[in-house]
């Protein structure tokens, strides 16, 4: 799959959706299964932005119990089983402990409840789930024993035991939007990265189409469509901003939210919660302040998530050195046997989220309820011009669902079923990924750890990857001591659209999920990315100076490796 421009240009599309993070690869998806015409463009790579910058958490509804918003606790929980349906090698469960002290408000019987109605909400969580392995289990209480087995450091003083509960974990953020992307091509989608939707193209009142520039070409070209669906998350905004269309655009402030990836293994296949400093203001019902959570994540540990009030514009979008210490003392608080310092941290992740309101700097973070959908008919008078901004994963495909709903209104079109709750996504027809797993290790003769990241990655579809080590089979070996394969990284340039040695590191193989591989895997890698594009000298050592600095987490080298 490559970027074909000429195509782009020379169609008129259905619609054309701006905008390459979750939201609008579901879109593009959810619009070409059911039968549009559909142009995607991406001003950077797919998921190259807040997308790629998460917790990697798909919520199945248990934080908003304190919030008594039943209608979010049900569409999370169907979101969550719609995930683990259609992508099961992507997203699996997960359990996550929190402890519990003492017998008023901290203590086991304010959990016992809330998961007595969590279950009830929630019975139909496994519907249509067929691998047990990716069955959501009911939440329980567990003993003090148990939670001091499991975190043998988690402080002991007045501990009465826990909760369990769990939600949905991907495997691979940037992955999984990538395989929305696919489905969608497959479908006869045409999608484009690094091609910026520069001004919106009008004519009568009506949305027509985008101008766009090739940022890796530096040319321009028009997209036409007889609707544009904006899906630029934070730069949904500014698009319209520049494109003086008579409004402003989605207002919805954003917050900047952090969290860490660690170098150590903090916590094993269960994730723990730990009480901050800090309250959710919105909280109805609570057990008392905000957590923060310990995530066990390829080896490492992902902590988050750190928030703050964003008003510049995303592309100042920065983490300071000051900002990495403070939310390292708010973790050494919550949990000081952790004792982290800044040497702990390989890799800092940041993205702008939607919220409601915001107070200070890492203070009390109203989160946004809803994901925002606008038909810019009734906001502003532009016809065929719909808003779709995502603020969680776990939504995206239902915020999809709406958003083609209202395109198929403007095209006064009857819209068929929405069939993406339960079609597959490529390489998501796995009805048993254990057995998925051997069957990758038997017909590559691979190590199994080898065979399970390949598995996820890739599902159903390894075989794309194993035959390129049978025509070339150098090709076979690992990159370093990494465990991916070098052909991994090739058929990412071949087949899945990497341009650059960001893409293939951080987007689109696991070279960069737990931080820095190394140099020497970085200047294989990119040795391999060089052959294939024809990079020279110059260009590949400015690749990996790039992507060196994301890992650097330098106060602007966070977006280094994005801004081109």
């Amino acid at each position: 799959m490559r970027r074909e421009l000429a195509a782009l240009g020379d169609t008129e599309f259905d619609l054309v959706v701006i905008g390459g993070g979750v939201g609008g690869a579901a879109i593009a998806w959810d619009a070409a299964l059911r039968g549009l015409t559909v142009a995607l463009i991406e001003r950077g790579d797919f998921s190259g932005a807040t997308s790629a910058e998460s917790l990697k958490v798909v919520h199945g509804g248990i934080r908003y119990l304190q919030h008594l918003d039943i209608a979010r606790i049900r569409e999370s929980s169907r979101e969550r089983s719609a995930l683990l349906r259609i992508a099961p090698h992507l997203v699996h469960p997960l359990p996550f402990v929190i402890p519990a002290y003492g017998h008023g408000l901290q203590g086991t019987g304010p959990l016992a409840a809330a998961f007595a109605v969590l279950g009830a909400l929630t019975a139909g969580r496994n519907r249509g789930i067929t691998d047990p392995a990716r069955r959501v289990p009911g939440a329980r209480l567990v003993s003090r024993r148990d939670v001091l087995q499991w975190f043998p450091d988690v402080d002991s003083a007045g501990l009465t035991g826990g909760g369990v509960f769990w939600d949905g974990q991907m495997y691979n953020p940037p992955r999984l939007v990538w395989t929305f992307i696919r489905s969608a091509m497959r479908a006869g989608a045409v999608a484009a990265n690094y091609c910026e939707a520069t001004r919106l193209l009008r004519r009568g009142g009506r949305a027509v189409g985008v101008a766009v520039e090739d940022r890796l070409s530096g040319g321009s070209f028009e997209i036409r469509s007889r609707v544009v669906v904006n899906a630029a998350g934070p730069y949904a905004g500014p698009f319209l901003d520049g494109s003086a269309i008579g409004t402003a655009g989605p207002t919805t402030p954003f917050s900047r939210d952090m969290a860490f990836v660690i170098r150590r293994a903090l916590v094993e296949r269960r994730a723990l919660a730990l009480q901050t400093r800090y309250r959710d203001p919105d909280a109805i019902l609570s057990r008392g302040n905000r957590h923060i959570f310990l995530v066990p994540w390829h080896g490492r540990t992902l902590i988050g998530v750190h928030s703050l009030i964003w008003r510049e514009h995303p592309d100042d979008l920065r983490v300071t050195e000051e900002q990495i210490a403070e939310f390292l003392r708010e973790i050494n608080e919550a949990g000081p046997h952790l004792r982290l310092g800044r040497d702990d941290v390989a890799l800092v992740l940041a993205g702008l989220l939607p919220i409601q309101e915001g107070e200070l700097v890492g203070a009390n973070v109203s989160f946004g309820k809803r994901a925002l959908v606008v038909d810019h008919a009734m906001a502003d008078g532009t016809k065929a011009l719909v808003s779709a901004v995502c603020n969680r994963y776990t939504v995206a495909r239902r915020v999809a669902e709406r958003a083609v709903g209202l395109v198929f209104g403007k095209l006064e079109r009857r819209a068929p079923p929405c069939r993406t709750q339960s079609t597959p996504l490529e390489g998501g027809d796995v009805p048993d990924f254990g057995r998925l797993v051997a069957d990758v290790a038997k017909r590559g003769a691979l190590e199994p750890e080898i065979a399970e990241r390949l598995a996820h990655n890739h599902g159903s579809r390894f075989e794309q990857v194993l035959q390129l080590t049978e025509r070339q089979p150098d090709l076979a070996m690992p990159i370093g001591t990494t465990g991916v394969l070098r052909a991994e990284v090739v058929h990412a340039v071949r087949h899945e659209m990497a341009q650059r040695l960001a893409d293939v590191v951080f987007r689109r193989t696991d070279l960069g999920t737990g931080g820095d591989p190394g140099a020497a895997a970085l200047a294989e890698a990119a040795d391999l990315t060089a052959r294939e594009l024809g990079w020279d000298a110059a260009r590949t050592s400015s690749e990996i100076e790039a992507v060196r600095a994301r890992f650097g987490n330098a106060p602007m080298g966070l977006r280094a490796a994005q801004r081109h």
